[in-house]
This record gives C-alpha cells, structure tokens and sequence, in this order.
C-alpha cells in the first residue's frame, strides 16, 4: 500500500470511531506554535498514535470535564518534551520552576531531565540488566521503543482525585509489541504500564513539578520475554492480587 493511501486509511478509520463512540482527538496544539519553532523532526503528525490511542483506550472522558483537560494537559506535554528541541517553545510548563520527581527519589531539574529524555528520567533506577539510561541519550532510548511499539504508545487518563494546584491522578500506558526490544521480536501482545502522578501547576496550568510513581521493573521485563504481559494487565503488577484473606472469607 502505497504511503498517501495509508494515510487516508488512517484518516478513515480515525472518522469511523469518531462518528460511532463521540470520541474526540486529543488537543495538543501543534499548529497554534509560531512560524520559527524548533521541531525536531518537523512538525508531528499524531495521526496514527490517536488512532492506536483510540483502538485501546478504556476511557472516554467528557469533553471539558477535569479528566480531559488532565489527559490533554499531559498529551501536550509529551509532545513538548518529545518534539521540541528548544525549551523556550514549551507551553506547557512553568519556567521559573520545573522540577521532576520518580517514585519520590530526589528532585530533578525538568529541563535536565528532558534533555536527557523522558525514558531516561523515567528509567533511571532500574537493573542495567533491564535497562541501563546512562548509555542512552534522547535519541537512542526514542528509537529503542518506538521500535518496539510501531503504532504507538499510547497513554491515557483514568480517574482524577484532586483537582489544581495539586492533580493526583491514576494513569495507564500500552501498546502492541509488534517490533523488536534488544534482537527479540514482539509477536504483537499489549504490553501495559500502569501507575500515579501528582502535578503541581500554576494559575495557568503550568506545570511546575511532576511527581511520578509506578513499578518500573515489569514493563521491561515483559518486553525482554521474563515476565507474562498478563501479569501486567488491568494494574495487577500495581496493586496485586487479590487478598487471600478476603477472598476465603467472602465464601464463607
């Protein structure tokens, strides 16, 4: 299939969902940036991730709703940090204070964290054995995951606790593991993160610290083949099983 006509099938099946569930794009902004913006690849076509982003997702929040605007607040975001190359383009943040936080380790410039890249920052404490950021920088942990999800890997909003300053909400990452992670080829399984985020804005809904906690293990191992992706699967990995002691004496 020749490169236009996957784009119109993309394009197609995007309208088909729109018009049977009400699902609506995730806003993002891309052509509100002025002329001189420093893309890094040019500017994003999110085509193909909304699609994928649509395919999978488990929510479909009220447009307007403090759900939305979390879920499209962060979307933008990651757009920033992934295609931006000058911090001065950033929207989403507030510059006077950005801080990043994993799993409430240490407080790291945003700035710093973004060059290095969102992977990196992420995976920073893991088992070099799973993954060892210090022999990554931006481009090369890019490269290693969008080629292991080659449609996308899309991320989505599910419940909002408190609203700003402070916003705590839950949060799941997936994707079909149809390409490759370190020589072993994906046989197309979801592959699902799931974890909590609490993010302090301004007035403007600038971001000014992001507090991020999930099991950083368990992705990467499912993607090197040592763990079942089911294991993963509706948060397991987050919240365990069920409790043994409550479920004997519910059947008693």
């Amino acid at each position: 299939m020749a490169p236009s006509n996957k784009v119109e099938k993309v394009d197609e099946n995007l309208a088909k969902l729109q018009e049977k569930y009400g699902f609506v794009r995730p806003e993002r902004g891309i052509d509100s940036y002025p002329e001189g913006t420093s893309w890094r690849e040019g500017k994003p076509d999110y085509r193909l991730a909304d699609l994928t982003f649509f395919q999978g997702k488990t929510k479909n929040h009220l447009v307007g709703s403090l759900e939305y605007i979390v879920e499209n607040l962060v979307k933008k975001w990651e757009m920033e940090m992934t295609h931006l190359g000058d911090k001065k383009d950033w929207m989403t943040i507030d510059p006077r204070e950005y801080n990043v936080s994993m799993n409430g380790g240490k407080d790291k410039n945003g700035f710093t964290a973004a060059v290095k890249g969102t992977y990196n920052w992420l995976l920073a404490d893991v088992s070099k054995e799973l993954y060892n950021a210090s022999e990554h920088t931006f481009e090369t942990s890019h490269k290693i995951f969008r080629g292991a999800f080659e449609k996308g890997f899309p991320w989505e909003v599910l419940e909002v606790f408190s609203g700003p300053p402070r916003v705590a909400f839950t949060w799941r990452h997936w994707g079909n593991f149809t390409g490759t992670y370190e020589e072993r080829k994906g046989s197309g399984e979801v592959i699902e993160l799931y974890g909590f985020t609490i993010a302090t804005v301004n007035e403007e809904l600038k971001i000014q610290k992001l507090e991020v906690y999930f099991k950083t293990d368990g992705f990467l191992e499912a993607l090197q083949g040592k763990r079942d992706p089911n294991e993963l699967a509706r948060g397991k990995e987050m919240i365990g099983s069920c409790c043994p002691f409550i479920k004997s004496n519910s059947e008693n």
